[in-house]
């Protein structure tokens, strides 16, 4: 296992069933009130079915809601619940205790390497990730 995913293992604690990528979602979710389906598509690069099923997770673990915009029924909003922003939280604090400032430069390098790997795999159709 890798010292982020033990990292976050460590720190999502009862949430410990989610993957890197479960949080990647609530990290970019908690950074708006509200968030459309297709730009958190666009923002982590994940594949529409991917995302959806991640979304999926998130809904029956009561973390994330998901709702249809009063404007225009085709776009999804979503947003974090309660428990959500409460889990969201904890994690980001807990791995800012337990993480070093050169771990921490350690891990923005390593988040800036799967940025890249993700942009990669993207225009490769890897994993199921694409635009």
């Amino acid at each position: 296992m890798h010292v982020m995913e033990q990292l976050v293992q460590l720190a999502s604690g009862a949430n410990e069933h989610l993957t890197l990528l479960h949080w990647l979602v609530l990290a970019r979710l908690s950074s708006a009130s509200t968030c459309k389906q297709m730009e958190l598509k666009s923002d982590t690069k994940i594949a529409a079915a991917y995302l959806t099923r991640l979304l999926d997770d998130l809904v029956r673990d009561g973390l994330v809601r998901r709702h249809r915009s009063s404007s225009d029924r085709r776009q999804i909003l979503l947003a974090l619940t309660e428990r959500g922003k409460s889990a969201t939280r904890k994690l980001l604090t807990t791995l800012n205790e337990i993480a070093q400032p050169s771990q921490l430069n350690a891990i923005e390098h390593l988040g800036a390497s799967l940025e890249s790997f993700v942009s990669l795999a993207a225009g490769e159709g890897w994993f199921g990730i694409g635009a």
